[in-house]
């Protein structure tokens, strides 16, 4: 299987993805700067509301990717009919479609979990000159998020795959990443203190169901014929 892993990795542009993930967390820091600026008396009310709107920027910019990636990985192969030249060698179908999930699965929750790190790092800095949070940032804040931060990332990790189940219905792209957009949409609408995703039950569950719902997809499409 970490053969198959490493196999699936060089299929993808190392460069090309550092790029657009550096891209990414450009546009999300800009994004925090120009909220900052527009919410009341610019300033967040505290460092709680601070965090969360990170996770919503982060968390919805990275399964929209993962959705690309998806896209890429399996559905592009799918779709192109190459993906027989892979079930061809004497390797089983389901291992091969697990570990590209395992790629994106992975991909997601470092990128998530390093982007939050720079965006809050760079957001902190810019807040000692521009003040968008006049509380403090405790000890007990900084704690609670890494903690909450880890469990979002992995949660991002399973709702990552769950485009894959629309996107394998007609092999199609466009709706693979369409479905990203809705589900983030979904969560994320609203205030930032008061959407599906900031309930912390919500995020996880659907993540465990993202991982079910990947898994019996590809269980269903080995058996089909190609």
């Amino acid at each position: 299987m970490l053969n198959l892993i490493k196999i699936e990795f060089k299929k993808i542009e190392l460069n090309k993805m550092l790029r657009t993930f550096m891209i990414i967390n450009l546009a999300i820091l800009g994004l925090i700067v120009l909220l900052g600026f527009e919410t009341s008396e610019a300033e967040f009310k505290d460092f709680i509301e601070f965090f969360s709107v990170i996770d919503i920027f982060v968390g919805a910019s990275f399964i929209v990717y993962a959705s690309v990636l998806l896209s890429k990985l399996i559905i592009d192969e799918f779709r192109q009919k190459t993906i027989t030249i892979l079930f061809m060698y004497p390797i089983s179908r389901k291992k091969l479609l697990l570990a590209k999930l395992m790629v994106v699965s992975a991909l997601t929750f470092c990128f998530v979990i390093i982007s939050e790190i720079f965006v809050i790092l760079a957001s902190y800095f810019l807040n000692e000159i521009l003040h968008f949070v006049t509380d403090p940032l405790t000890m007990d804040i900084v704690a609670s998020q890494a903690l909450n931060l880890v469990v979002y990332a992995a949660s991002c990790a399973g709702l990552a795959l769950i485009p894959l189940f629309f996107g394998m219905i007609k092999k199609s792209v466009p709706t693979t990443i369409v479905s990203s957009i809705l589900i983030v949409s979904l969560l994320n609408s609203g205030d930032s203190g008061n959407t599906l995703g900031s309930i912390v039950a919500v995020p996880i569950a659907l993540g465990v169901i993202g991982f079910v719902i990947a898994y019996m997809t590809i269980s269903k499409v080995v058996k089909e014929d190609l």
